[in-house]
Order: C-alpha cells, then sequence, then structure tokens
C-alpha cells in the first residue's frame, strides 16, 4: 500500500506540474502574441490642457536586475486586454494603481509578468488570487488611486524577482527619483518598448503640481524632469522609487504625454494609502 501511496503522489505532482507548465507557456505565448491595448483612456483634469493619462517618453533603457520589483500587469476581460505596471511590495502581493483594475477586478483576468527585462518573452509568469482596490478610490478624479493584488504563486524563489521597501517618511521637493515601465515611447506612433525604460524625476511641489491640474489631492505626489521625459500610457501603476524605496505607483500625467505638466503617482506614504497596504499586505 506504501508503494501505491507514493505512485499515486508523485502522479499528482506531476499533473499539477504538467498544469502550472502549460498555463504559464499559453500565457506567454499570448503576450508575445496578442495585439494589446495600453492603460485605461486619458481623463481630463483641471487646467492648462492636461489630462489623466494611463502613463517614459525619452527615458534609457533598463535591465530588470536593476529594477526586480518591477512587473508587468495584464487585464484581460473578454477580447479586450490593457496593460499597466505594478510593484511588488511582499512575496505574495504587488501595489498598483486602481484605474488599472477598477473595471475588471476579476483576478482570473489578471496576469503577472516579472523577471525579465523584454516584456515579449522570457520572465515568470504570476496568476493573481485576489484584488483589492481602495476602498475610497474615485473613478472620475483618481483620488486613492492605490489597488494591491495577492498572486496565487508566490514571487519568492526566482532570479530578478524581488520586493522593494515602502517609503515611510516625506520627500523632501527637489528629490531624484526614479520611474520605471513599459509604457508607450512614442505617444504620436502609439510605440511601445521591447525592453524596460526608466528615468529619473525630481519631487515637486504640491502647488506647483496644482498649477498644472487645478487641483491634487493629498494622496498624491507629483515630479517633474522635463527636456522631454515623461511617462506615458502602459506606465500606469507602476514604480516610482526615491532613496530605494517605494514612494509612489503611476497615476496621471500630462496630454500626450509632451513632459509639460508634472506626472502625478498614487503617494505611498499618505496616511490613508499606507494604512490599506497594512491592512491588506501586511506591512
Amino acid at each position: 500500500m506504501k508503494s501505491v501511496s507514493i505512485i499515486c503522489v508523485s502522479l499528482l505532482v506531476l499533473s499539477i506540474g504538467n498544469v502550472l507548465a502549460n498555463r504559464s507557456s499559453e500565457t506567454e505565448n499570448e503576450v508575445a502574441n496578442a495585439s494589446e491595448e495600453t492603460t485605461p483612456g486619458p481623463k481630463q483634469l483641471g487646467a492648462n490642457n492636461s489630462s489623466y493619462s494611463g502613463r517614459i517618453i525619452n527615458g534609457q533603457t533598463g535591465d530588470i536586475s536593476s529594477f526586480p520589483y518591477t512587473v508587468r500587469l495584464r487585464v484581460t476581460n473578454g477580447s479586450r486586454r490593457s496593460v499597466c505596471g505594478a510593484t511588488i511590495i511582499t512575496w505574495w502581493h504587488a501595489f498598483t494603481a486602481a484605474h488599472c483594475v477598477y473595471n475588471n477586478p476579476n483576478p482570473a483576468g489578471i496576469t503577472l509578468q516579472g523577471g525579465s527585462t523584454s516584456q515579449y518573452r522570457g520572465g515568470v509568469f504570476f496568476y493573481a488570487s485576489k484584488i483589492l482596490i481602495h476602498p475610497n478610490y474615485d473613478p472620475q478624479t483618481y483620488d486613492y488611486d492605490a489597488a494591491i493584488i495577492e498572486v496565487e504563486n508566490t514571487f519568492q524563489g526566482y532570479t530578478n524577482v524581488a520586493p522593494v521597501p515602502l517609503q515611510n517618511e516625506e520627500v523632501p521637493v527637489g528629490t531624484s527619483c526614479t520611474a520605471a515601465g513599459w509604457g508607450l515611447i512614442d505617444f504620436d506612433t502609439q510605440t511601445s518598448p521591447e525592453n524596460l525604460q526608466y528615468a529619473q524625476f525630481q519631487v515637486v511641489s504640491q502647488q506647483q503640481c496644482s498649477s498644472a491640474y487645478g487641483y491634487v489631492s493629498p494622496q498624491v505626489i507629483c515630479v517633474y524632469r522635463g527636456n522631454g521625459v515623461d511617462m506615458c500610457k502602459g506606465d500606469s501603476g507602476g514604480p516610482l522609487v526615491c532613496n530605494g524605496k517605494l514612494t509612489g505607483a503611476t497615476s496621471f500625467g500630462g496630454r500626450g504625454c509632451r513632459a509639460r505638466s508634472p506626472a502625478g503617482f498614487t503617494k505611498v506614504m499618505a496616511s490613508s494609502i499606507r494604512q490599506f497596504i497594512l491592512e491588506n499586505a501586511g506591512i
């Protein structure tokens, strides 16, 4: 009987392994072949010809080994697909923008790709088990634009896949921060890069940000670079890292990704956002 039991367990493990391998292979093929849309459409906001947008224009090509916490988020809703970014914050959780998953909170439609510089090949695929959207999220204003994705297969144990510490204190104006993602590199031609892009920005005051958008809530931190460098569609939800700690998730930016206005990020240190993360990710 012991021999039969061992054989049965072995067959079960082998069967589960084959299912996961097939699932990963199918997902990788879909990612490589699918003609995907980017983030949810832009929303108008305030003055100065600015708009909310999924939104690295004129950035640099990076290597995932320098950004192991950055993952590509794919949302599938029937025949419609959209792409965002997300950030690994624990071995079981990723942080992203609520507007990336708000219209499709079904975990079955959420896939995360990590460990690869290329968005079209390689890496490891992770599957969502739970989607948690900030209870105060406003889809009209993008206030409280925060969501947590809990995965069914842990991020732990893979090359170039690791969490990043969270920012717990205010970041002074002028601080240099880095954003990363696979968003559009040319808004006019809707061109996406194959490889991860990153750029450095400086934190700007709430007053400067509000002058571009009319009003910016305390749940937002804004950065600016100028010189044609900006976030763009497809970067939504991706990381803003200051002094080695996750400080924000890409939320909105200027019309057409023209680098004429600051880019807004969901502020990790805001008390309501930090409490949301603590309650749902345990950190």
